[in-house]
């Protein structure tokens, strides 16, 4: 193992536990090295005394025998000495963005432990600091859309050249070793437990992306089982309530699910606890599952830890659609929505999926995770494109059926299209709209069930002026706005189906809006356009538009993400 020598200055500053700060992204390190120096290879300066809380951390790069550099911190416990007992060891993983909370959650809930945190010298903080790197080190198999599969080869890291390199240079035990990871370092963990032989006594595992290579980890649990009766370990599991519907992968129903598992395999030696923390995602839960996590696997003989017993299996139920998304009709450049929503336990997640007119595979909207999907400014060429919603838990999958959207070429203000002639005795009062509405203000258009989830386009005369185009609700309405320019008095709202039959009209005035001048001019309004339909997608979809075709990219999951 061939060590680099960094820079290493004196910290004096107490991290607070909430912060999170990442210390091994800050290259901080100290004084009291073991055995009065820096660890080999690694040059110190002093600074003046450490603080006796903070004590120092130690820096160092180092090329494993892999060919693989990675930047280690070793974070030293209150009133580090050479003499005396031998501390206990916790290796953490993704030190670039965990190292700090790791080091600070040790030491208020297990103090006197070293911590050795395994990171990558790259520049910046947090995981985007360290993505490609950790997605090949932490993920057990290989797939093709990332550089992966290297647990294996990381393991081998710790336990030939990383711990025998710690146990040399600082005054640790060699019985007592913990690791700790989190998401991609939570898969890990469960691979290291699994092909632990020795290495480690403890674990803490949060959130494991369990998910990961089709759930490759489960076989591998399952095939130690067949050739193992013992697992002898003291292991933590944790997840947050709400990873499910905010991550889209299964990370809640997978750890409950995998914990049950190791708890009815009934091995020998192993001691199991697991937690669901209500309310947090992945990212909100790292410090309670670190705390948690660490209290349990360095409770005392008989020590009952709360918040440790197996959650209780929860009724599962597959998803099942309770809205289909419906056809939906726009002029160009107008915005289109649709929206979807299924049930199911444990709460399913979603995504949209599109297919081209005439083209064959349904693809996925990259970032569409919401339960309402809106195409913004839809060109003529996104004409006959198919929408549908795919909901996914443990339990199973649904499909919603395809909407198909309908661009129109947009109509200059009376110009074609819908006439006065139209406006007769005979259709009127079929809808309803309210007695009088003010300039720039909304006015809900009753057209009546009958019509519920179809487009319907609304209409202000004298001259006619698209008002919008809108899907109607189940309760028989559609909302829309008249123009601040509007010229005061009476006018007529007009509600026309999507194949232009006229479905009824009625009389409304328009009135100054509060606060403001009435609008002076012609009898005739300027086209506003549409509003947008119903929900906004948490993040925006591009359209791009070539040569007048339409063009969707499908994204895989980030397998190299955060989870």
């Amino acid at each position: 193992m061939r060590f680099i020598t960094r820079g290493v200055r004196g910290a004096s500053a107490v991290l607070a536990l909430a912060t999170g700060v990442a210390l091994a992204a800050t290259g901080w390190a100290g004084t009291n090295a073991p055995n009065g120096g820096a660890p080999a290879g690694v040059s110190a300066e002093a600074s003046g005394e450490p603080d006796p809380f903070i004590r120092d951390v130690h820096t160092w790069v180092t090329t494993s025998e892999a060919d693989r550099s990675y930047k280690i911190s070793v974070a030293l416990p209150a009133n580090y000495s050479e003499t005396g007992k031998p501390y206990r060891v916790l290796y953490v993983t993704d030190a670039n963005a965990e190292f700090g909370m790791a080091v600070e959650t040790a030491r208020l809930n297990a103090p006197g432990t070293l911590v050795v945190g395994i990171g990558y010298d790259n520049p910046g903080q947090g995981f985007a600091a360290s993505g490609v790197p950790r997605t090949l080190d932490l993920t057990p198999t290989r797939i093709a859309a990332a550089d992966s599969g290297g647990a294996p080869e990381f393991l081998s890291f710790l336990r030939d050249e990383l711990v025998p390199y710690v146990e040399d240079e600082y005054h640790v035990t060699s019985d007592d070793r913990a690791l700790m990871g989190h998401s991609f370092g939570g898969l890990f963990a469960t691979y290291a437990l699994l092909h632990n032989e020795g290495l480690f006594e403890r674990f803490v595992i949060a959130c494991p992306s369990i998910w990961w290579d089709d759930r490759a980890i489960l076989d591998m649990e399952q095939a130690y089982s067949e050739s193992h009766d013992d697992l002898d370990a003291r292991v933590f599991l944790s997840v947050g309530s709400l990873e499910e519907t905010t991550s889209g992968f299964p990370m809640t129903s997978d750890m409950t699910a995998f914990a049950r598992t190791l708890s009815d395999r009934d091995y020998g030696g192993l001691e199991l606890g697991a937690h669901v923390f209500e309310d947090e995602t992945h990212l909100s839960v790292i410090g309670a599952a670190f705390s948690r996590g660490l209290r349990f696997i360095y409770a005392a003989p008989g020590e009952t830890v709360p918040g440790t017993t197996l959650p209780e299996e929860a009724e599962t139920t597959a998803p099942v659609v309770a809205t289909h998304p419906a056809d939906v009709r726009v002029e160009a450049g107008e915005d289109a929505t649709f929206t979807a929503a299924a049930t199911g336990s444990p709460a399913p997640s979603m995504r949209w999926q599109t297919r081209l007119p005439d083209a064959g595979d349904w693809v996925d909207v990259p970032d569409a995770t919401a339960t309402s999907l809106t195409i913004s400014a839809a060109p003529e060429s996104a004409t006959g494109t198919r929408y549908r919603a795919v909901f996914t838990n443990s339990a199973g999958e649904a499909t919603t059926d395809a909407a198909t959207l309908t661009v129109v070429p947009g109509e200059e203000p009376g110009a074609g299209g819908p006439s006065e002639e139209d406006l007769t005795d005979a259709n009127r009062g079929t809808v309803s709209v309210p007695d009088s509405v003010a300039q720039g203000g909304t006015a809900v258009v009753t057209v009546g069930t009958a019509q519920a989830e179809e487009s319907v386009d609304v209409y202000l005369f004298s001259a006619p002026v698209l008002l919008g185009t809108r899907v109607v609700t189940a309760d028989g309405t559609a909302t829309v706005t008249i123009p601040a320019d509007a010229a005061l008095g009476a006018h007529r709202i007009a509600v026309y189906a999507s194949d232009g039959a006229l479905i009824g009209w009625a009389g409304t005035t328009v009135t100054a809006a509060p606060g403001g001048a009435a609008a002076a001019g012609p009898d005739r309004l300027s086209d506003t356009g549409g509003e947008a339909a119903v929900g906004v997608l948490a993040a925006a979809l591009l359209l791009l538009t070539a040569g007048g075709g339409l063009i969707f990219a499908t994204r895989r999951r980030d397998a190299a993400g955060h989870v």
